[in-house]
């Protein structure tokens, strides 16, 4: 499929690029999580690796996009050279434009700042919340979102399977 232009696309980071859950599953020597729910135990932990950058630049790949995004919009409360270090030792496209947001913090202005068409972010809270305030979202698979069922979803970061989930979109709302 050869696509004219492609639309403002931004990616989450964990979970979406990178593999968050098995890393962090890893590092704490538990199972992951089929759900995140914050807890006092999941601030402590997330407090903790604020301060391990080789956590942060060292998490296994988990999409690399056969396109290149506008940028990425993730929440993490981490140096962002920290991101723009993971990003470019894995040869991510887009990684030149990197947004972070705290830990718990909406995405949304920053999306509607950036005028973004597209968002693709594993959590499903933030799917709904893009599609309440007129961003479209797709949710990436992830272990703990499989209990959900959104009408846009995907499993990679493949430049047709997203078009095409947005033209789909786009048609219903006619």
């Amino acid at each position: 499929m050869k696509i004219k232009k492609i639309p403002n696309i931004f990616l989450d980071i964990d979970d979406v690029i990178f593999d968050f859950s098995a890393g962090f599953a890893n590092h704490f020597n538990i199972k992951p999580h089929k759900s995140w729910v914050e807890s006092n135990r999941m601030k402590n932990r997330l407090e903790q690796l604020k301060q391990q950058k080789e956590f942060w630049v060292t998490l296994p790949v988990k999409n690399v996009p056969n396109f290149n995004p506008k940028g990425f919009v993730s929440a993490r409360s981490i140096h962002k050279s920290w991101t723009k270090e993971s990003l470019s030792r894995n040869s991510i496209p887009g990684r030149s434009n990197i947004h972070q947001v705290q830990w718990g913090e909406s995405k949304i202005a920053k999306l509607k700042e950036l005028n973004a068409t597209i968002f693709i972010d594993d959590k499903y809270q933030t799917y709904k919340e893009c599609h309440q305030n007129g961003i479209f979202c797709i949710l990436m698979s992830a272990p703990h979102n499989m209990k959900y069922k959104p009408k846009y979803r995907i499993d990679n970061l493949d430049i047709s399977n997203i078009v095409n989930l947005y033209n789909k979109f786009k048609n219903e709302c006619r």
